[in-house]
């Protein structure tokens, strides 16, 4: 009866020991797959910054491309009541070159005048287009921001 409980005392040591070089392996492993799981957490959250950051960016830019759209619409209006009042004065310019040889000389001053205007009107639509020129170029670079930072973010 001794040597059946000894037997199994020895048994039960020997069976229920895991090895101490299989210990230290899963040991290694275990704190291996923490620093890992550590790693990524970080990493996630990095990129979980960069995806706000980028968001808040794409908001800004979209913010910049209405004002920008607006400002050329504005623009674009300012031009058309330019271009309606330049044509006005070439009309009136005409009815004035049609006159009557009495009125001549009223006219010739009004010309002048009106010229003049005319002049202005022309350098002010000049510097409208030139405007919105450069304003479709931040349009049209704002959109390209837009479209690589969605693609960005779908890549993501």
């Amino acid at each position: 009866m001794k040597k059946i409980i000894f037997s199994c005392i020895v048994l039960a040591g020997v069976t229920s020991c895991v090895p101490q070089k299989k210990f230290d392996e899963l040991e290694n492993s275990y704190y291996t797959s923490l620093n890992e799981q550590s790693r990524l957490n970080k990493d996630l959250s990095v990129a979980n910054s960069k995806i706000e950051n980028l968001e808040a960016s794409l908001v800004k830019t979209q913010n910049e491309l209405y004002i920008k759209d607006t400002a050329l619409i504005n623009a674009q209006r300012l031009m058309n009541v330019s271009q309606s009042e330049f044509e006005n004065l070439l009309q009136q310019m005409h009815s004035a070159l049609n006159s009557t040889s009495q009125k001549s000389e009223t006219f010739f001053n009004q010309l002048n005048e009106k010229e003049k205007q005319v002049a202005d009107l022309v350098k002010q639509t000049t510097e409208l287009e030139a405007k919105i020129e450069k304003q479709n170029n931040e349009i049209i670079a704002l959109k390209k921001q837009i479209f690589v930072k969605e693609i960005q973010e779908q890549v993501k």
